[in-house]
């Protein structure tokens, strides 16, 4: 990010604390961001309106982003629909939309064992039948379980709270599910057609060497 311009400081009536916005450029797409934050503190000599003075101040909070940061994660290997959820519970998770977050890591769990063909039962007996098959070791297994438990409040009504470290653990779980279902077998499926198109490569001829005091013309 590079700023763009000073900052500014307005009163907020109700709060009676100060609010500063700053301009940025994104380094990546080149676009303008909105940074701003609350402060207690007034504009004071220490404070010369120069670009990012505001948030080195010790009583400025750390910013927030307008548009907010989104989390940039891609899953090689996972197939597209799945994907997209898995990314969108990133999103989520970034902006601490934690419940949205969770339940969609729910959904993606969900979503991949229809994509293995298991189809039949509630998700307990999906995520089950996924060990089963062989297609789940035992401790991920037990993490496609978290991230159920973690999602089922929010996807059955209880609109309880998630703590962000919470959500943050079971997205971490979402993706090693992920990992084992999808990207982990594509991974190993690959080494193994290196390997056998590397077997099957015609050999260079190698030159034979000359005798000693012999050229091999």
């Amino acid at each position: 990010m590079r700023p763009v311009g000073g900052a500014e400081i307005v009163s907020d009536q109700n709060s009676h604390l100060n609010v500063g916005f700053e301009t940025y450029q994104c380094a990546n797409c080149r676009r303008l961001v909105l940074a701003y934050g609350w402060t207690d503190f007034q504009p004071t000599d220490p404070w010369d309106d120069t670009p990012s003075d505001l948030w080195n101040h010790p009583e400025a909070q750390e910013p927030r982003w307008l548009p907010p940061a989104r989390s940039n994660r891609t899953f090689a290997d996972v197939p597209e629909a799945i994907e997209s959820l898995a990314v969108e519970a990133h999103d989520c998770l970034a902006i601490k939309a934690d419940r949205a977050a969770v339940t969609l890591a729910r959904a993606v769990v969900e979503a991949s064992a229809k994509e293995k063909g298991v189809t039949r039962g509630n998700l307990i007996a999906k995520i089950d039948e996924l060990h089963n098959l062989g297609l789940l070791r035992g401790h991920i297994k037990e993490a496609a379980h978290e991230v159920r438990f973690g999602g089922n409040e929010a996807a059955h009504g209880d609109l309880t709270s998630v703590d962000h470290e919470v959500a943050e653990e079971i997205l971490t779980l979402m993706d090693e599910v992920l990992n084992e279902l999808f990207q982990s077998p594509a991974r190993v499926a690959r080494a193994r057609q290196r390997r056998i198109e590397r077997s099957q490569a015609p050999s260079a001829p190698m030159n034979s060497a000359a005798p000693e005091g012999q050229s091999n013309n």
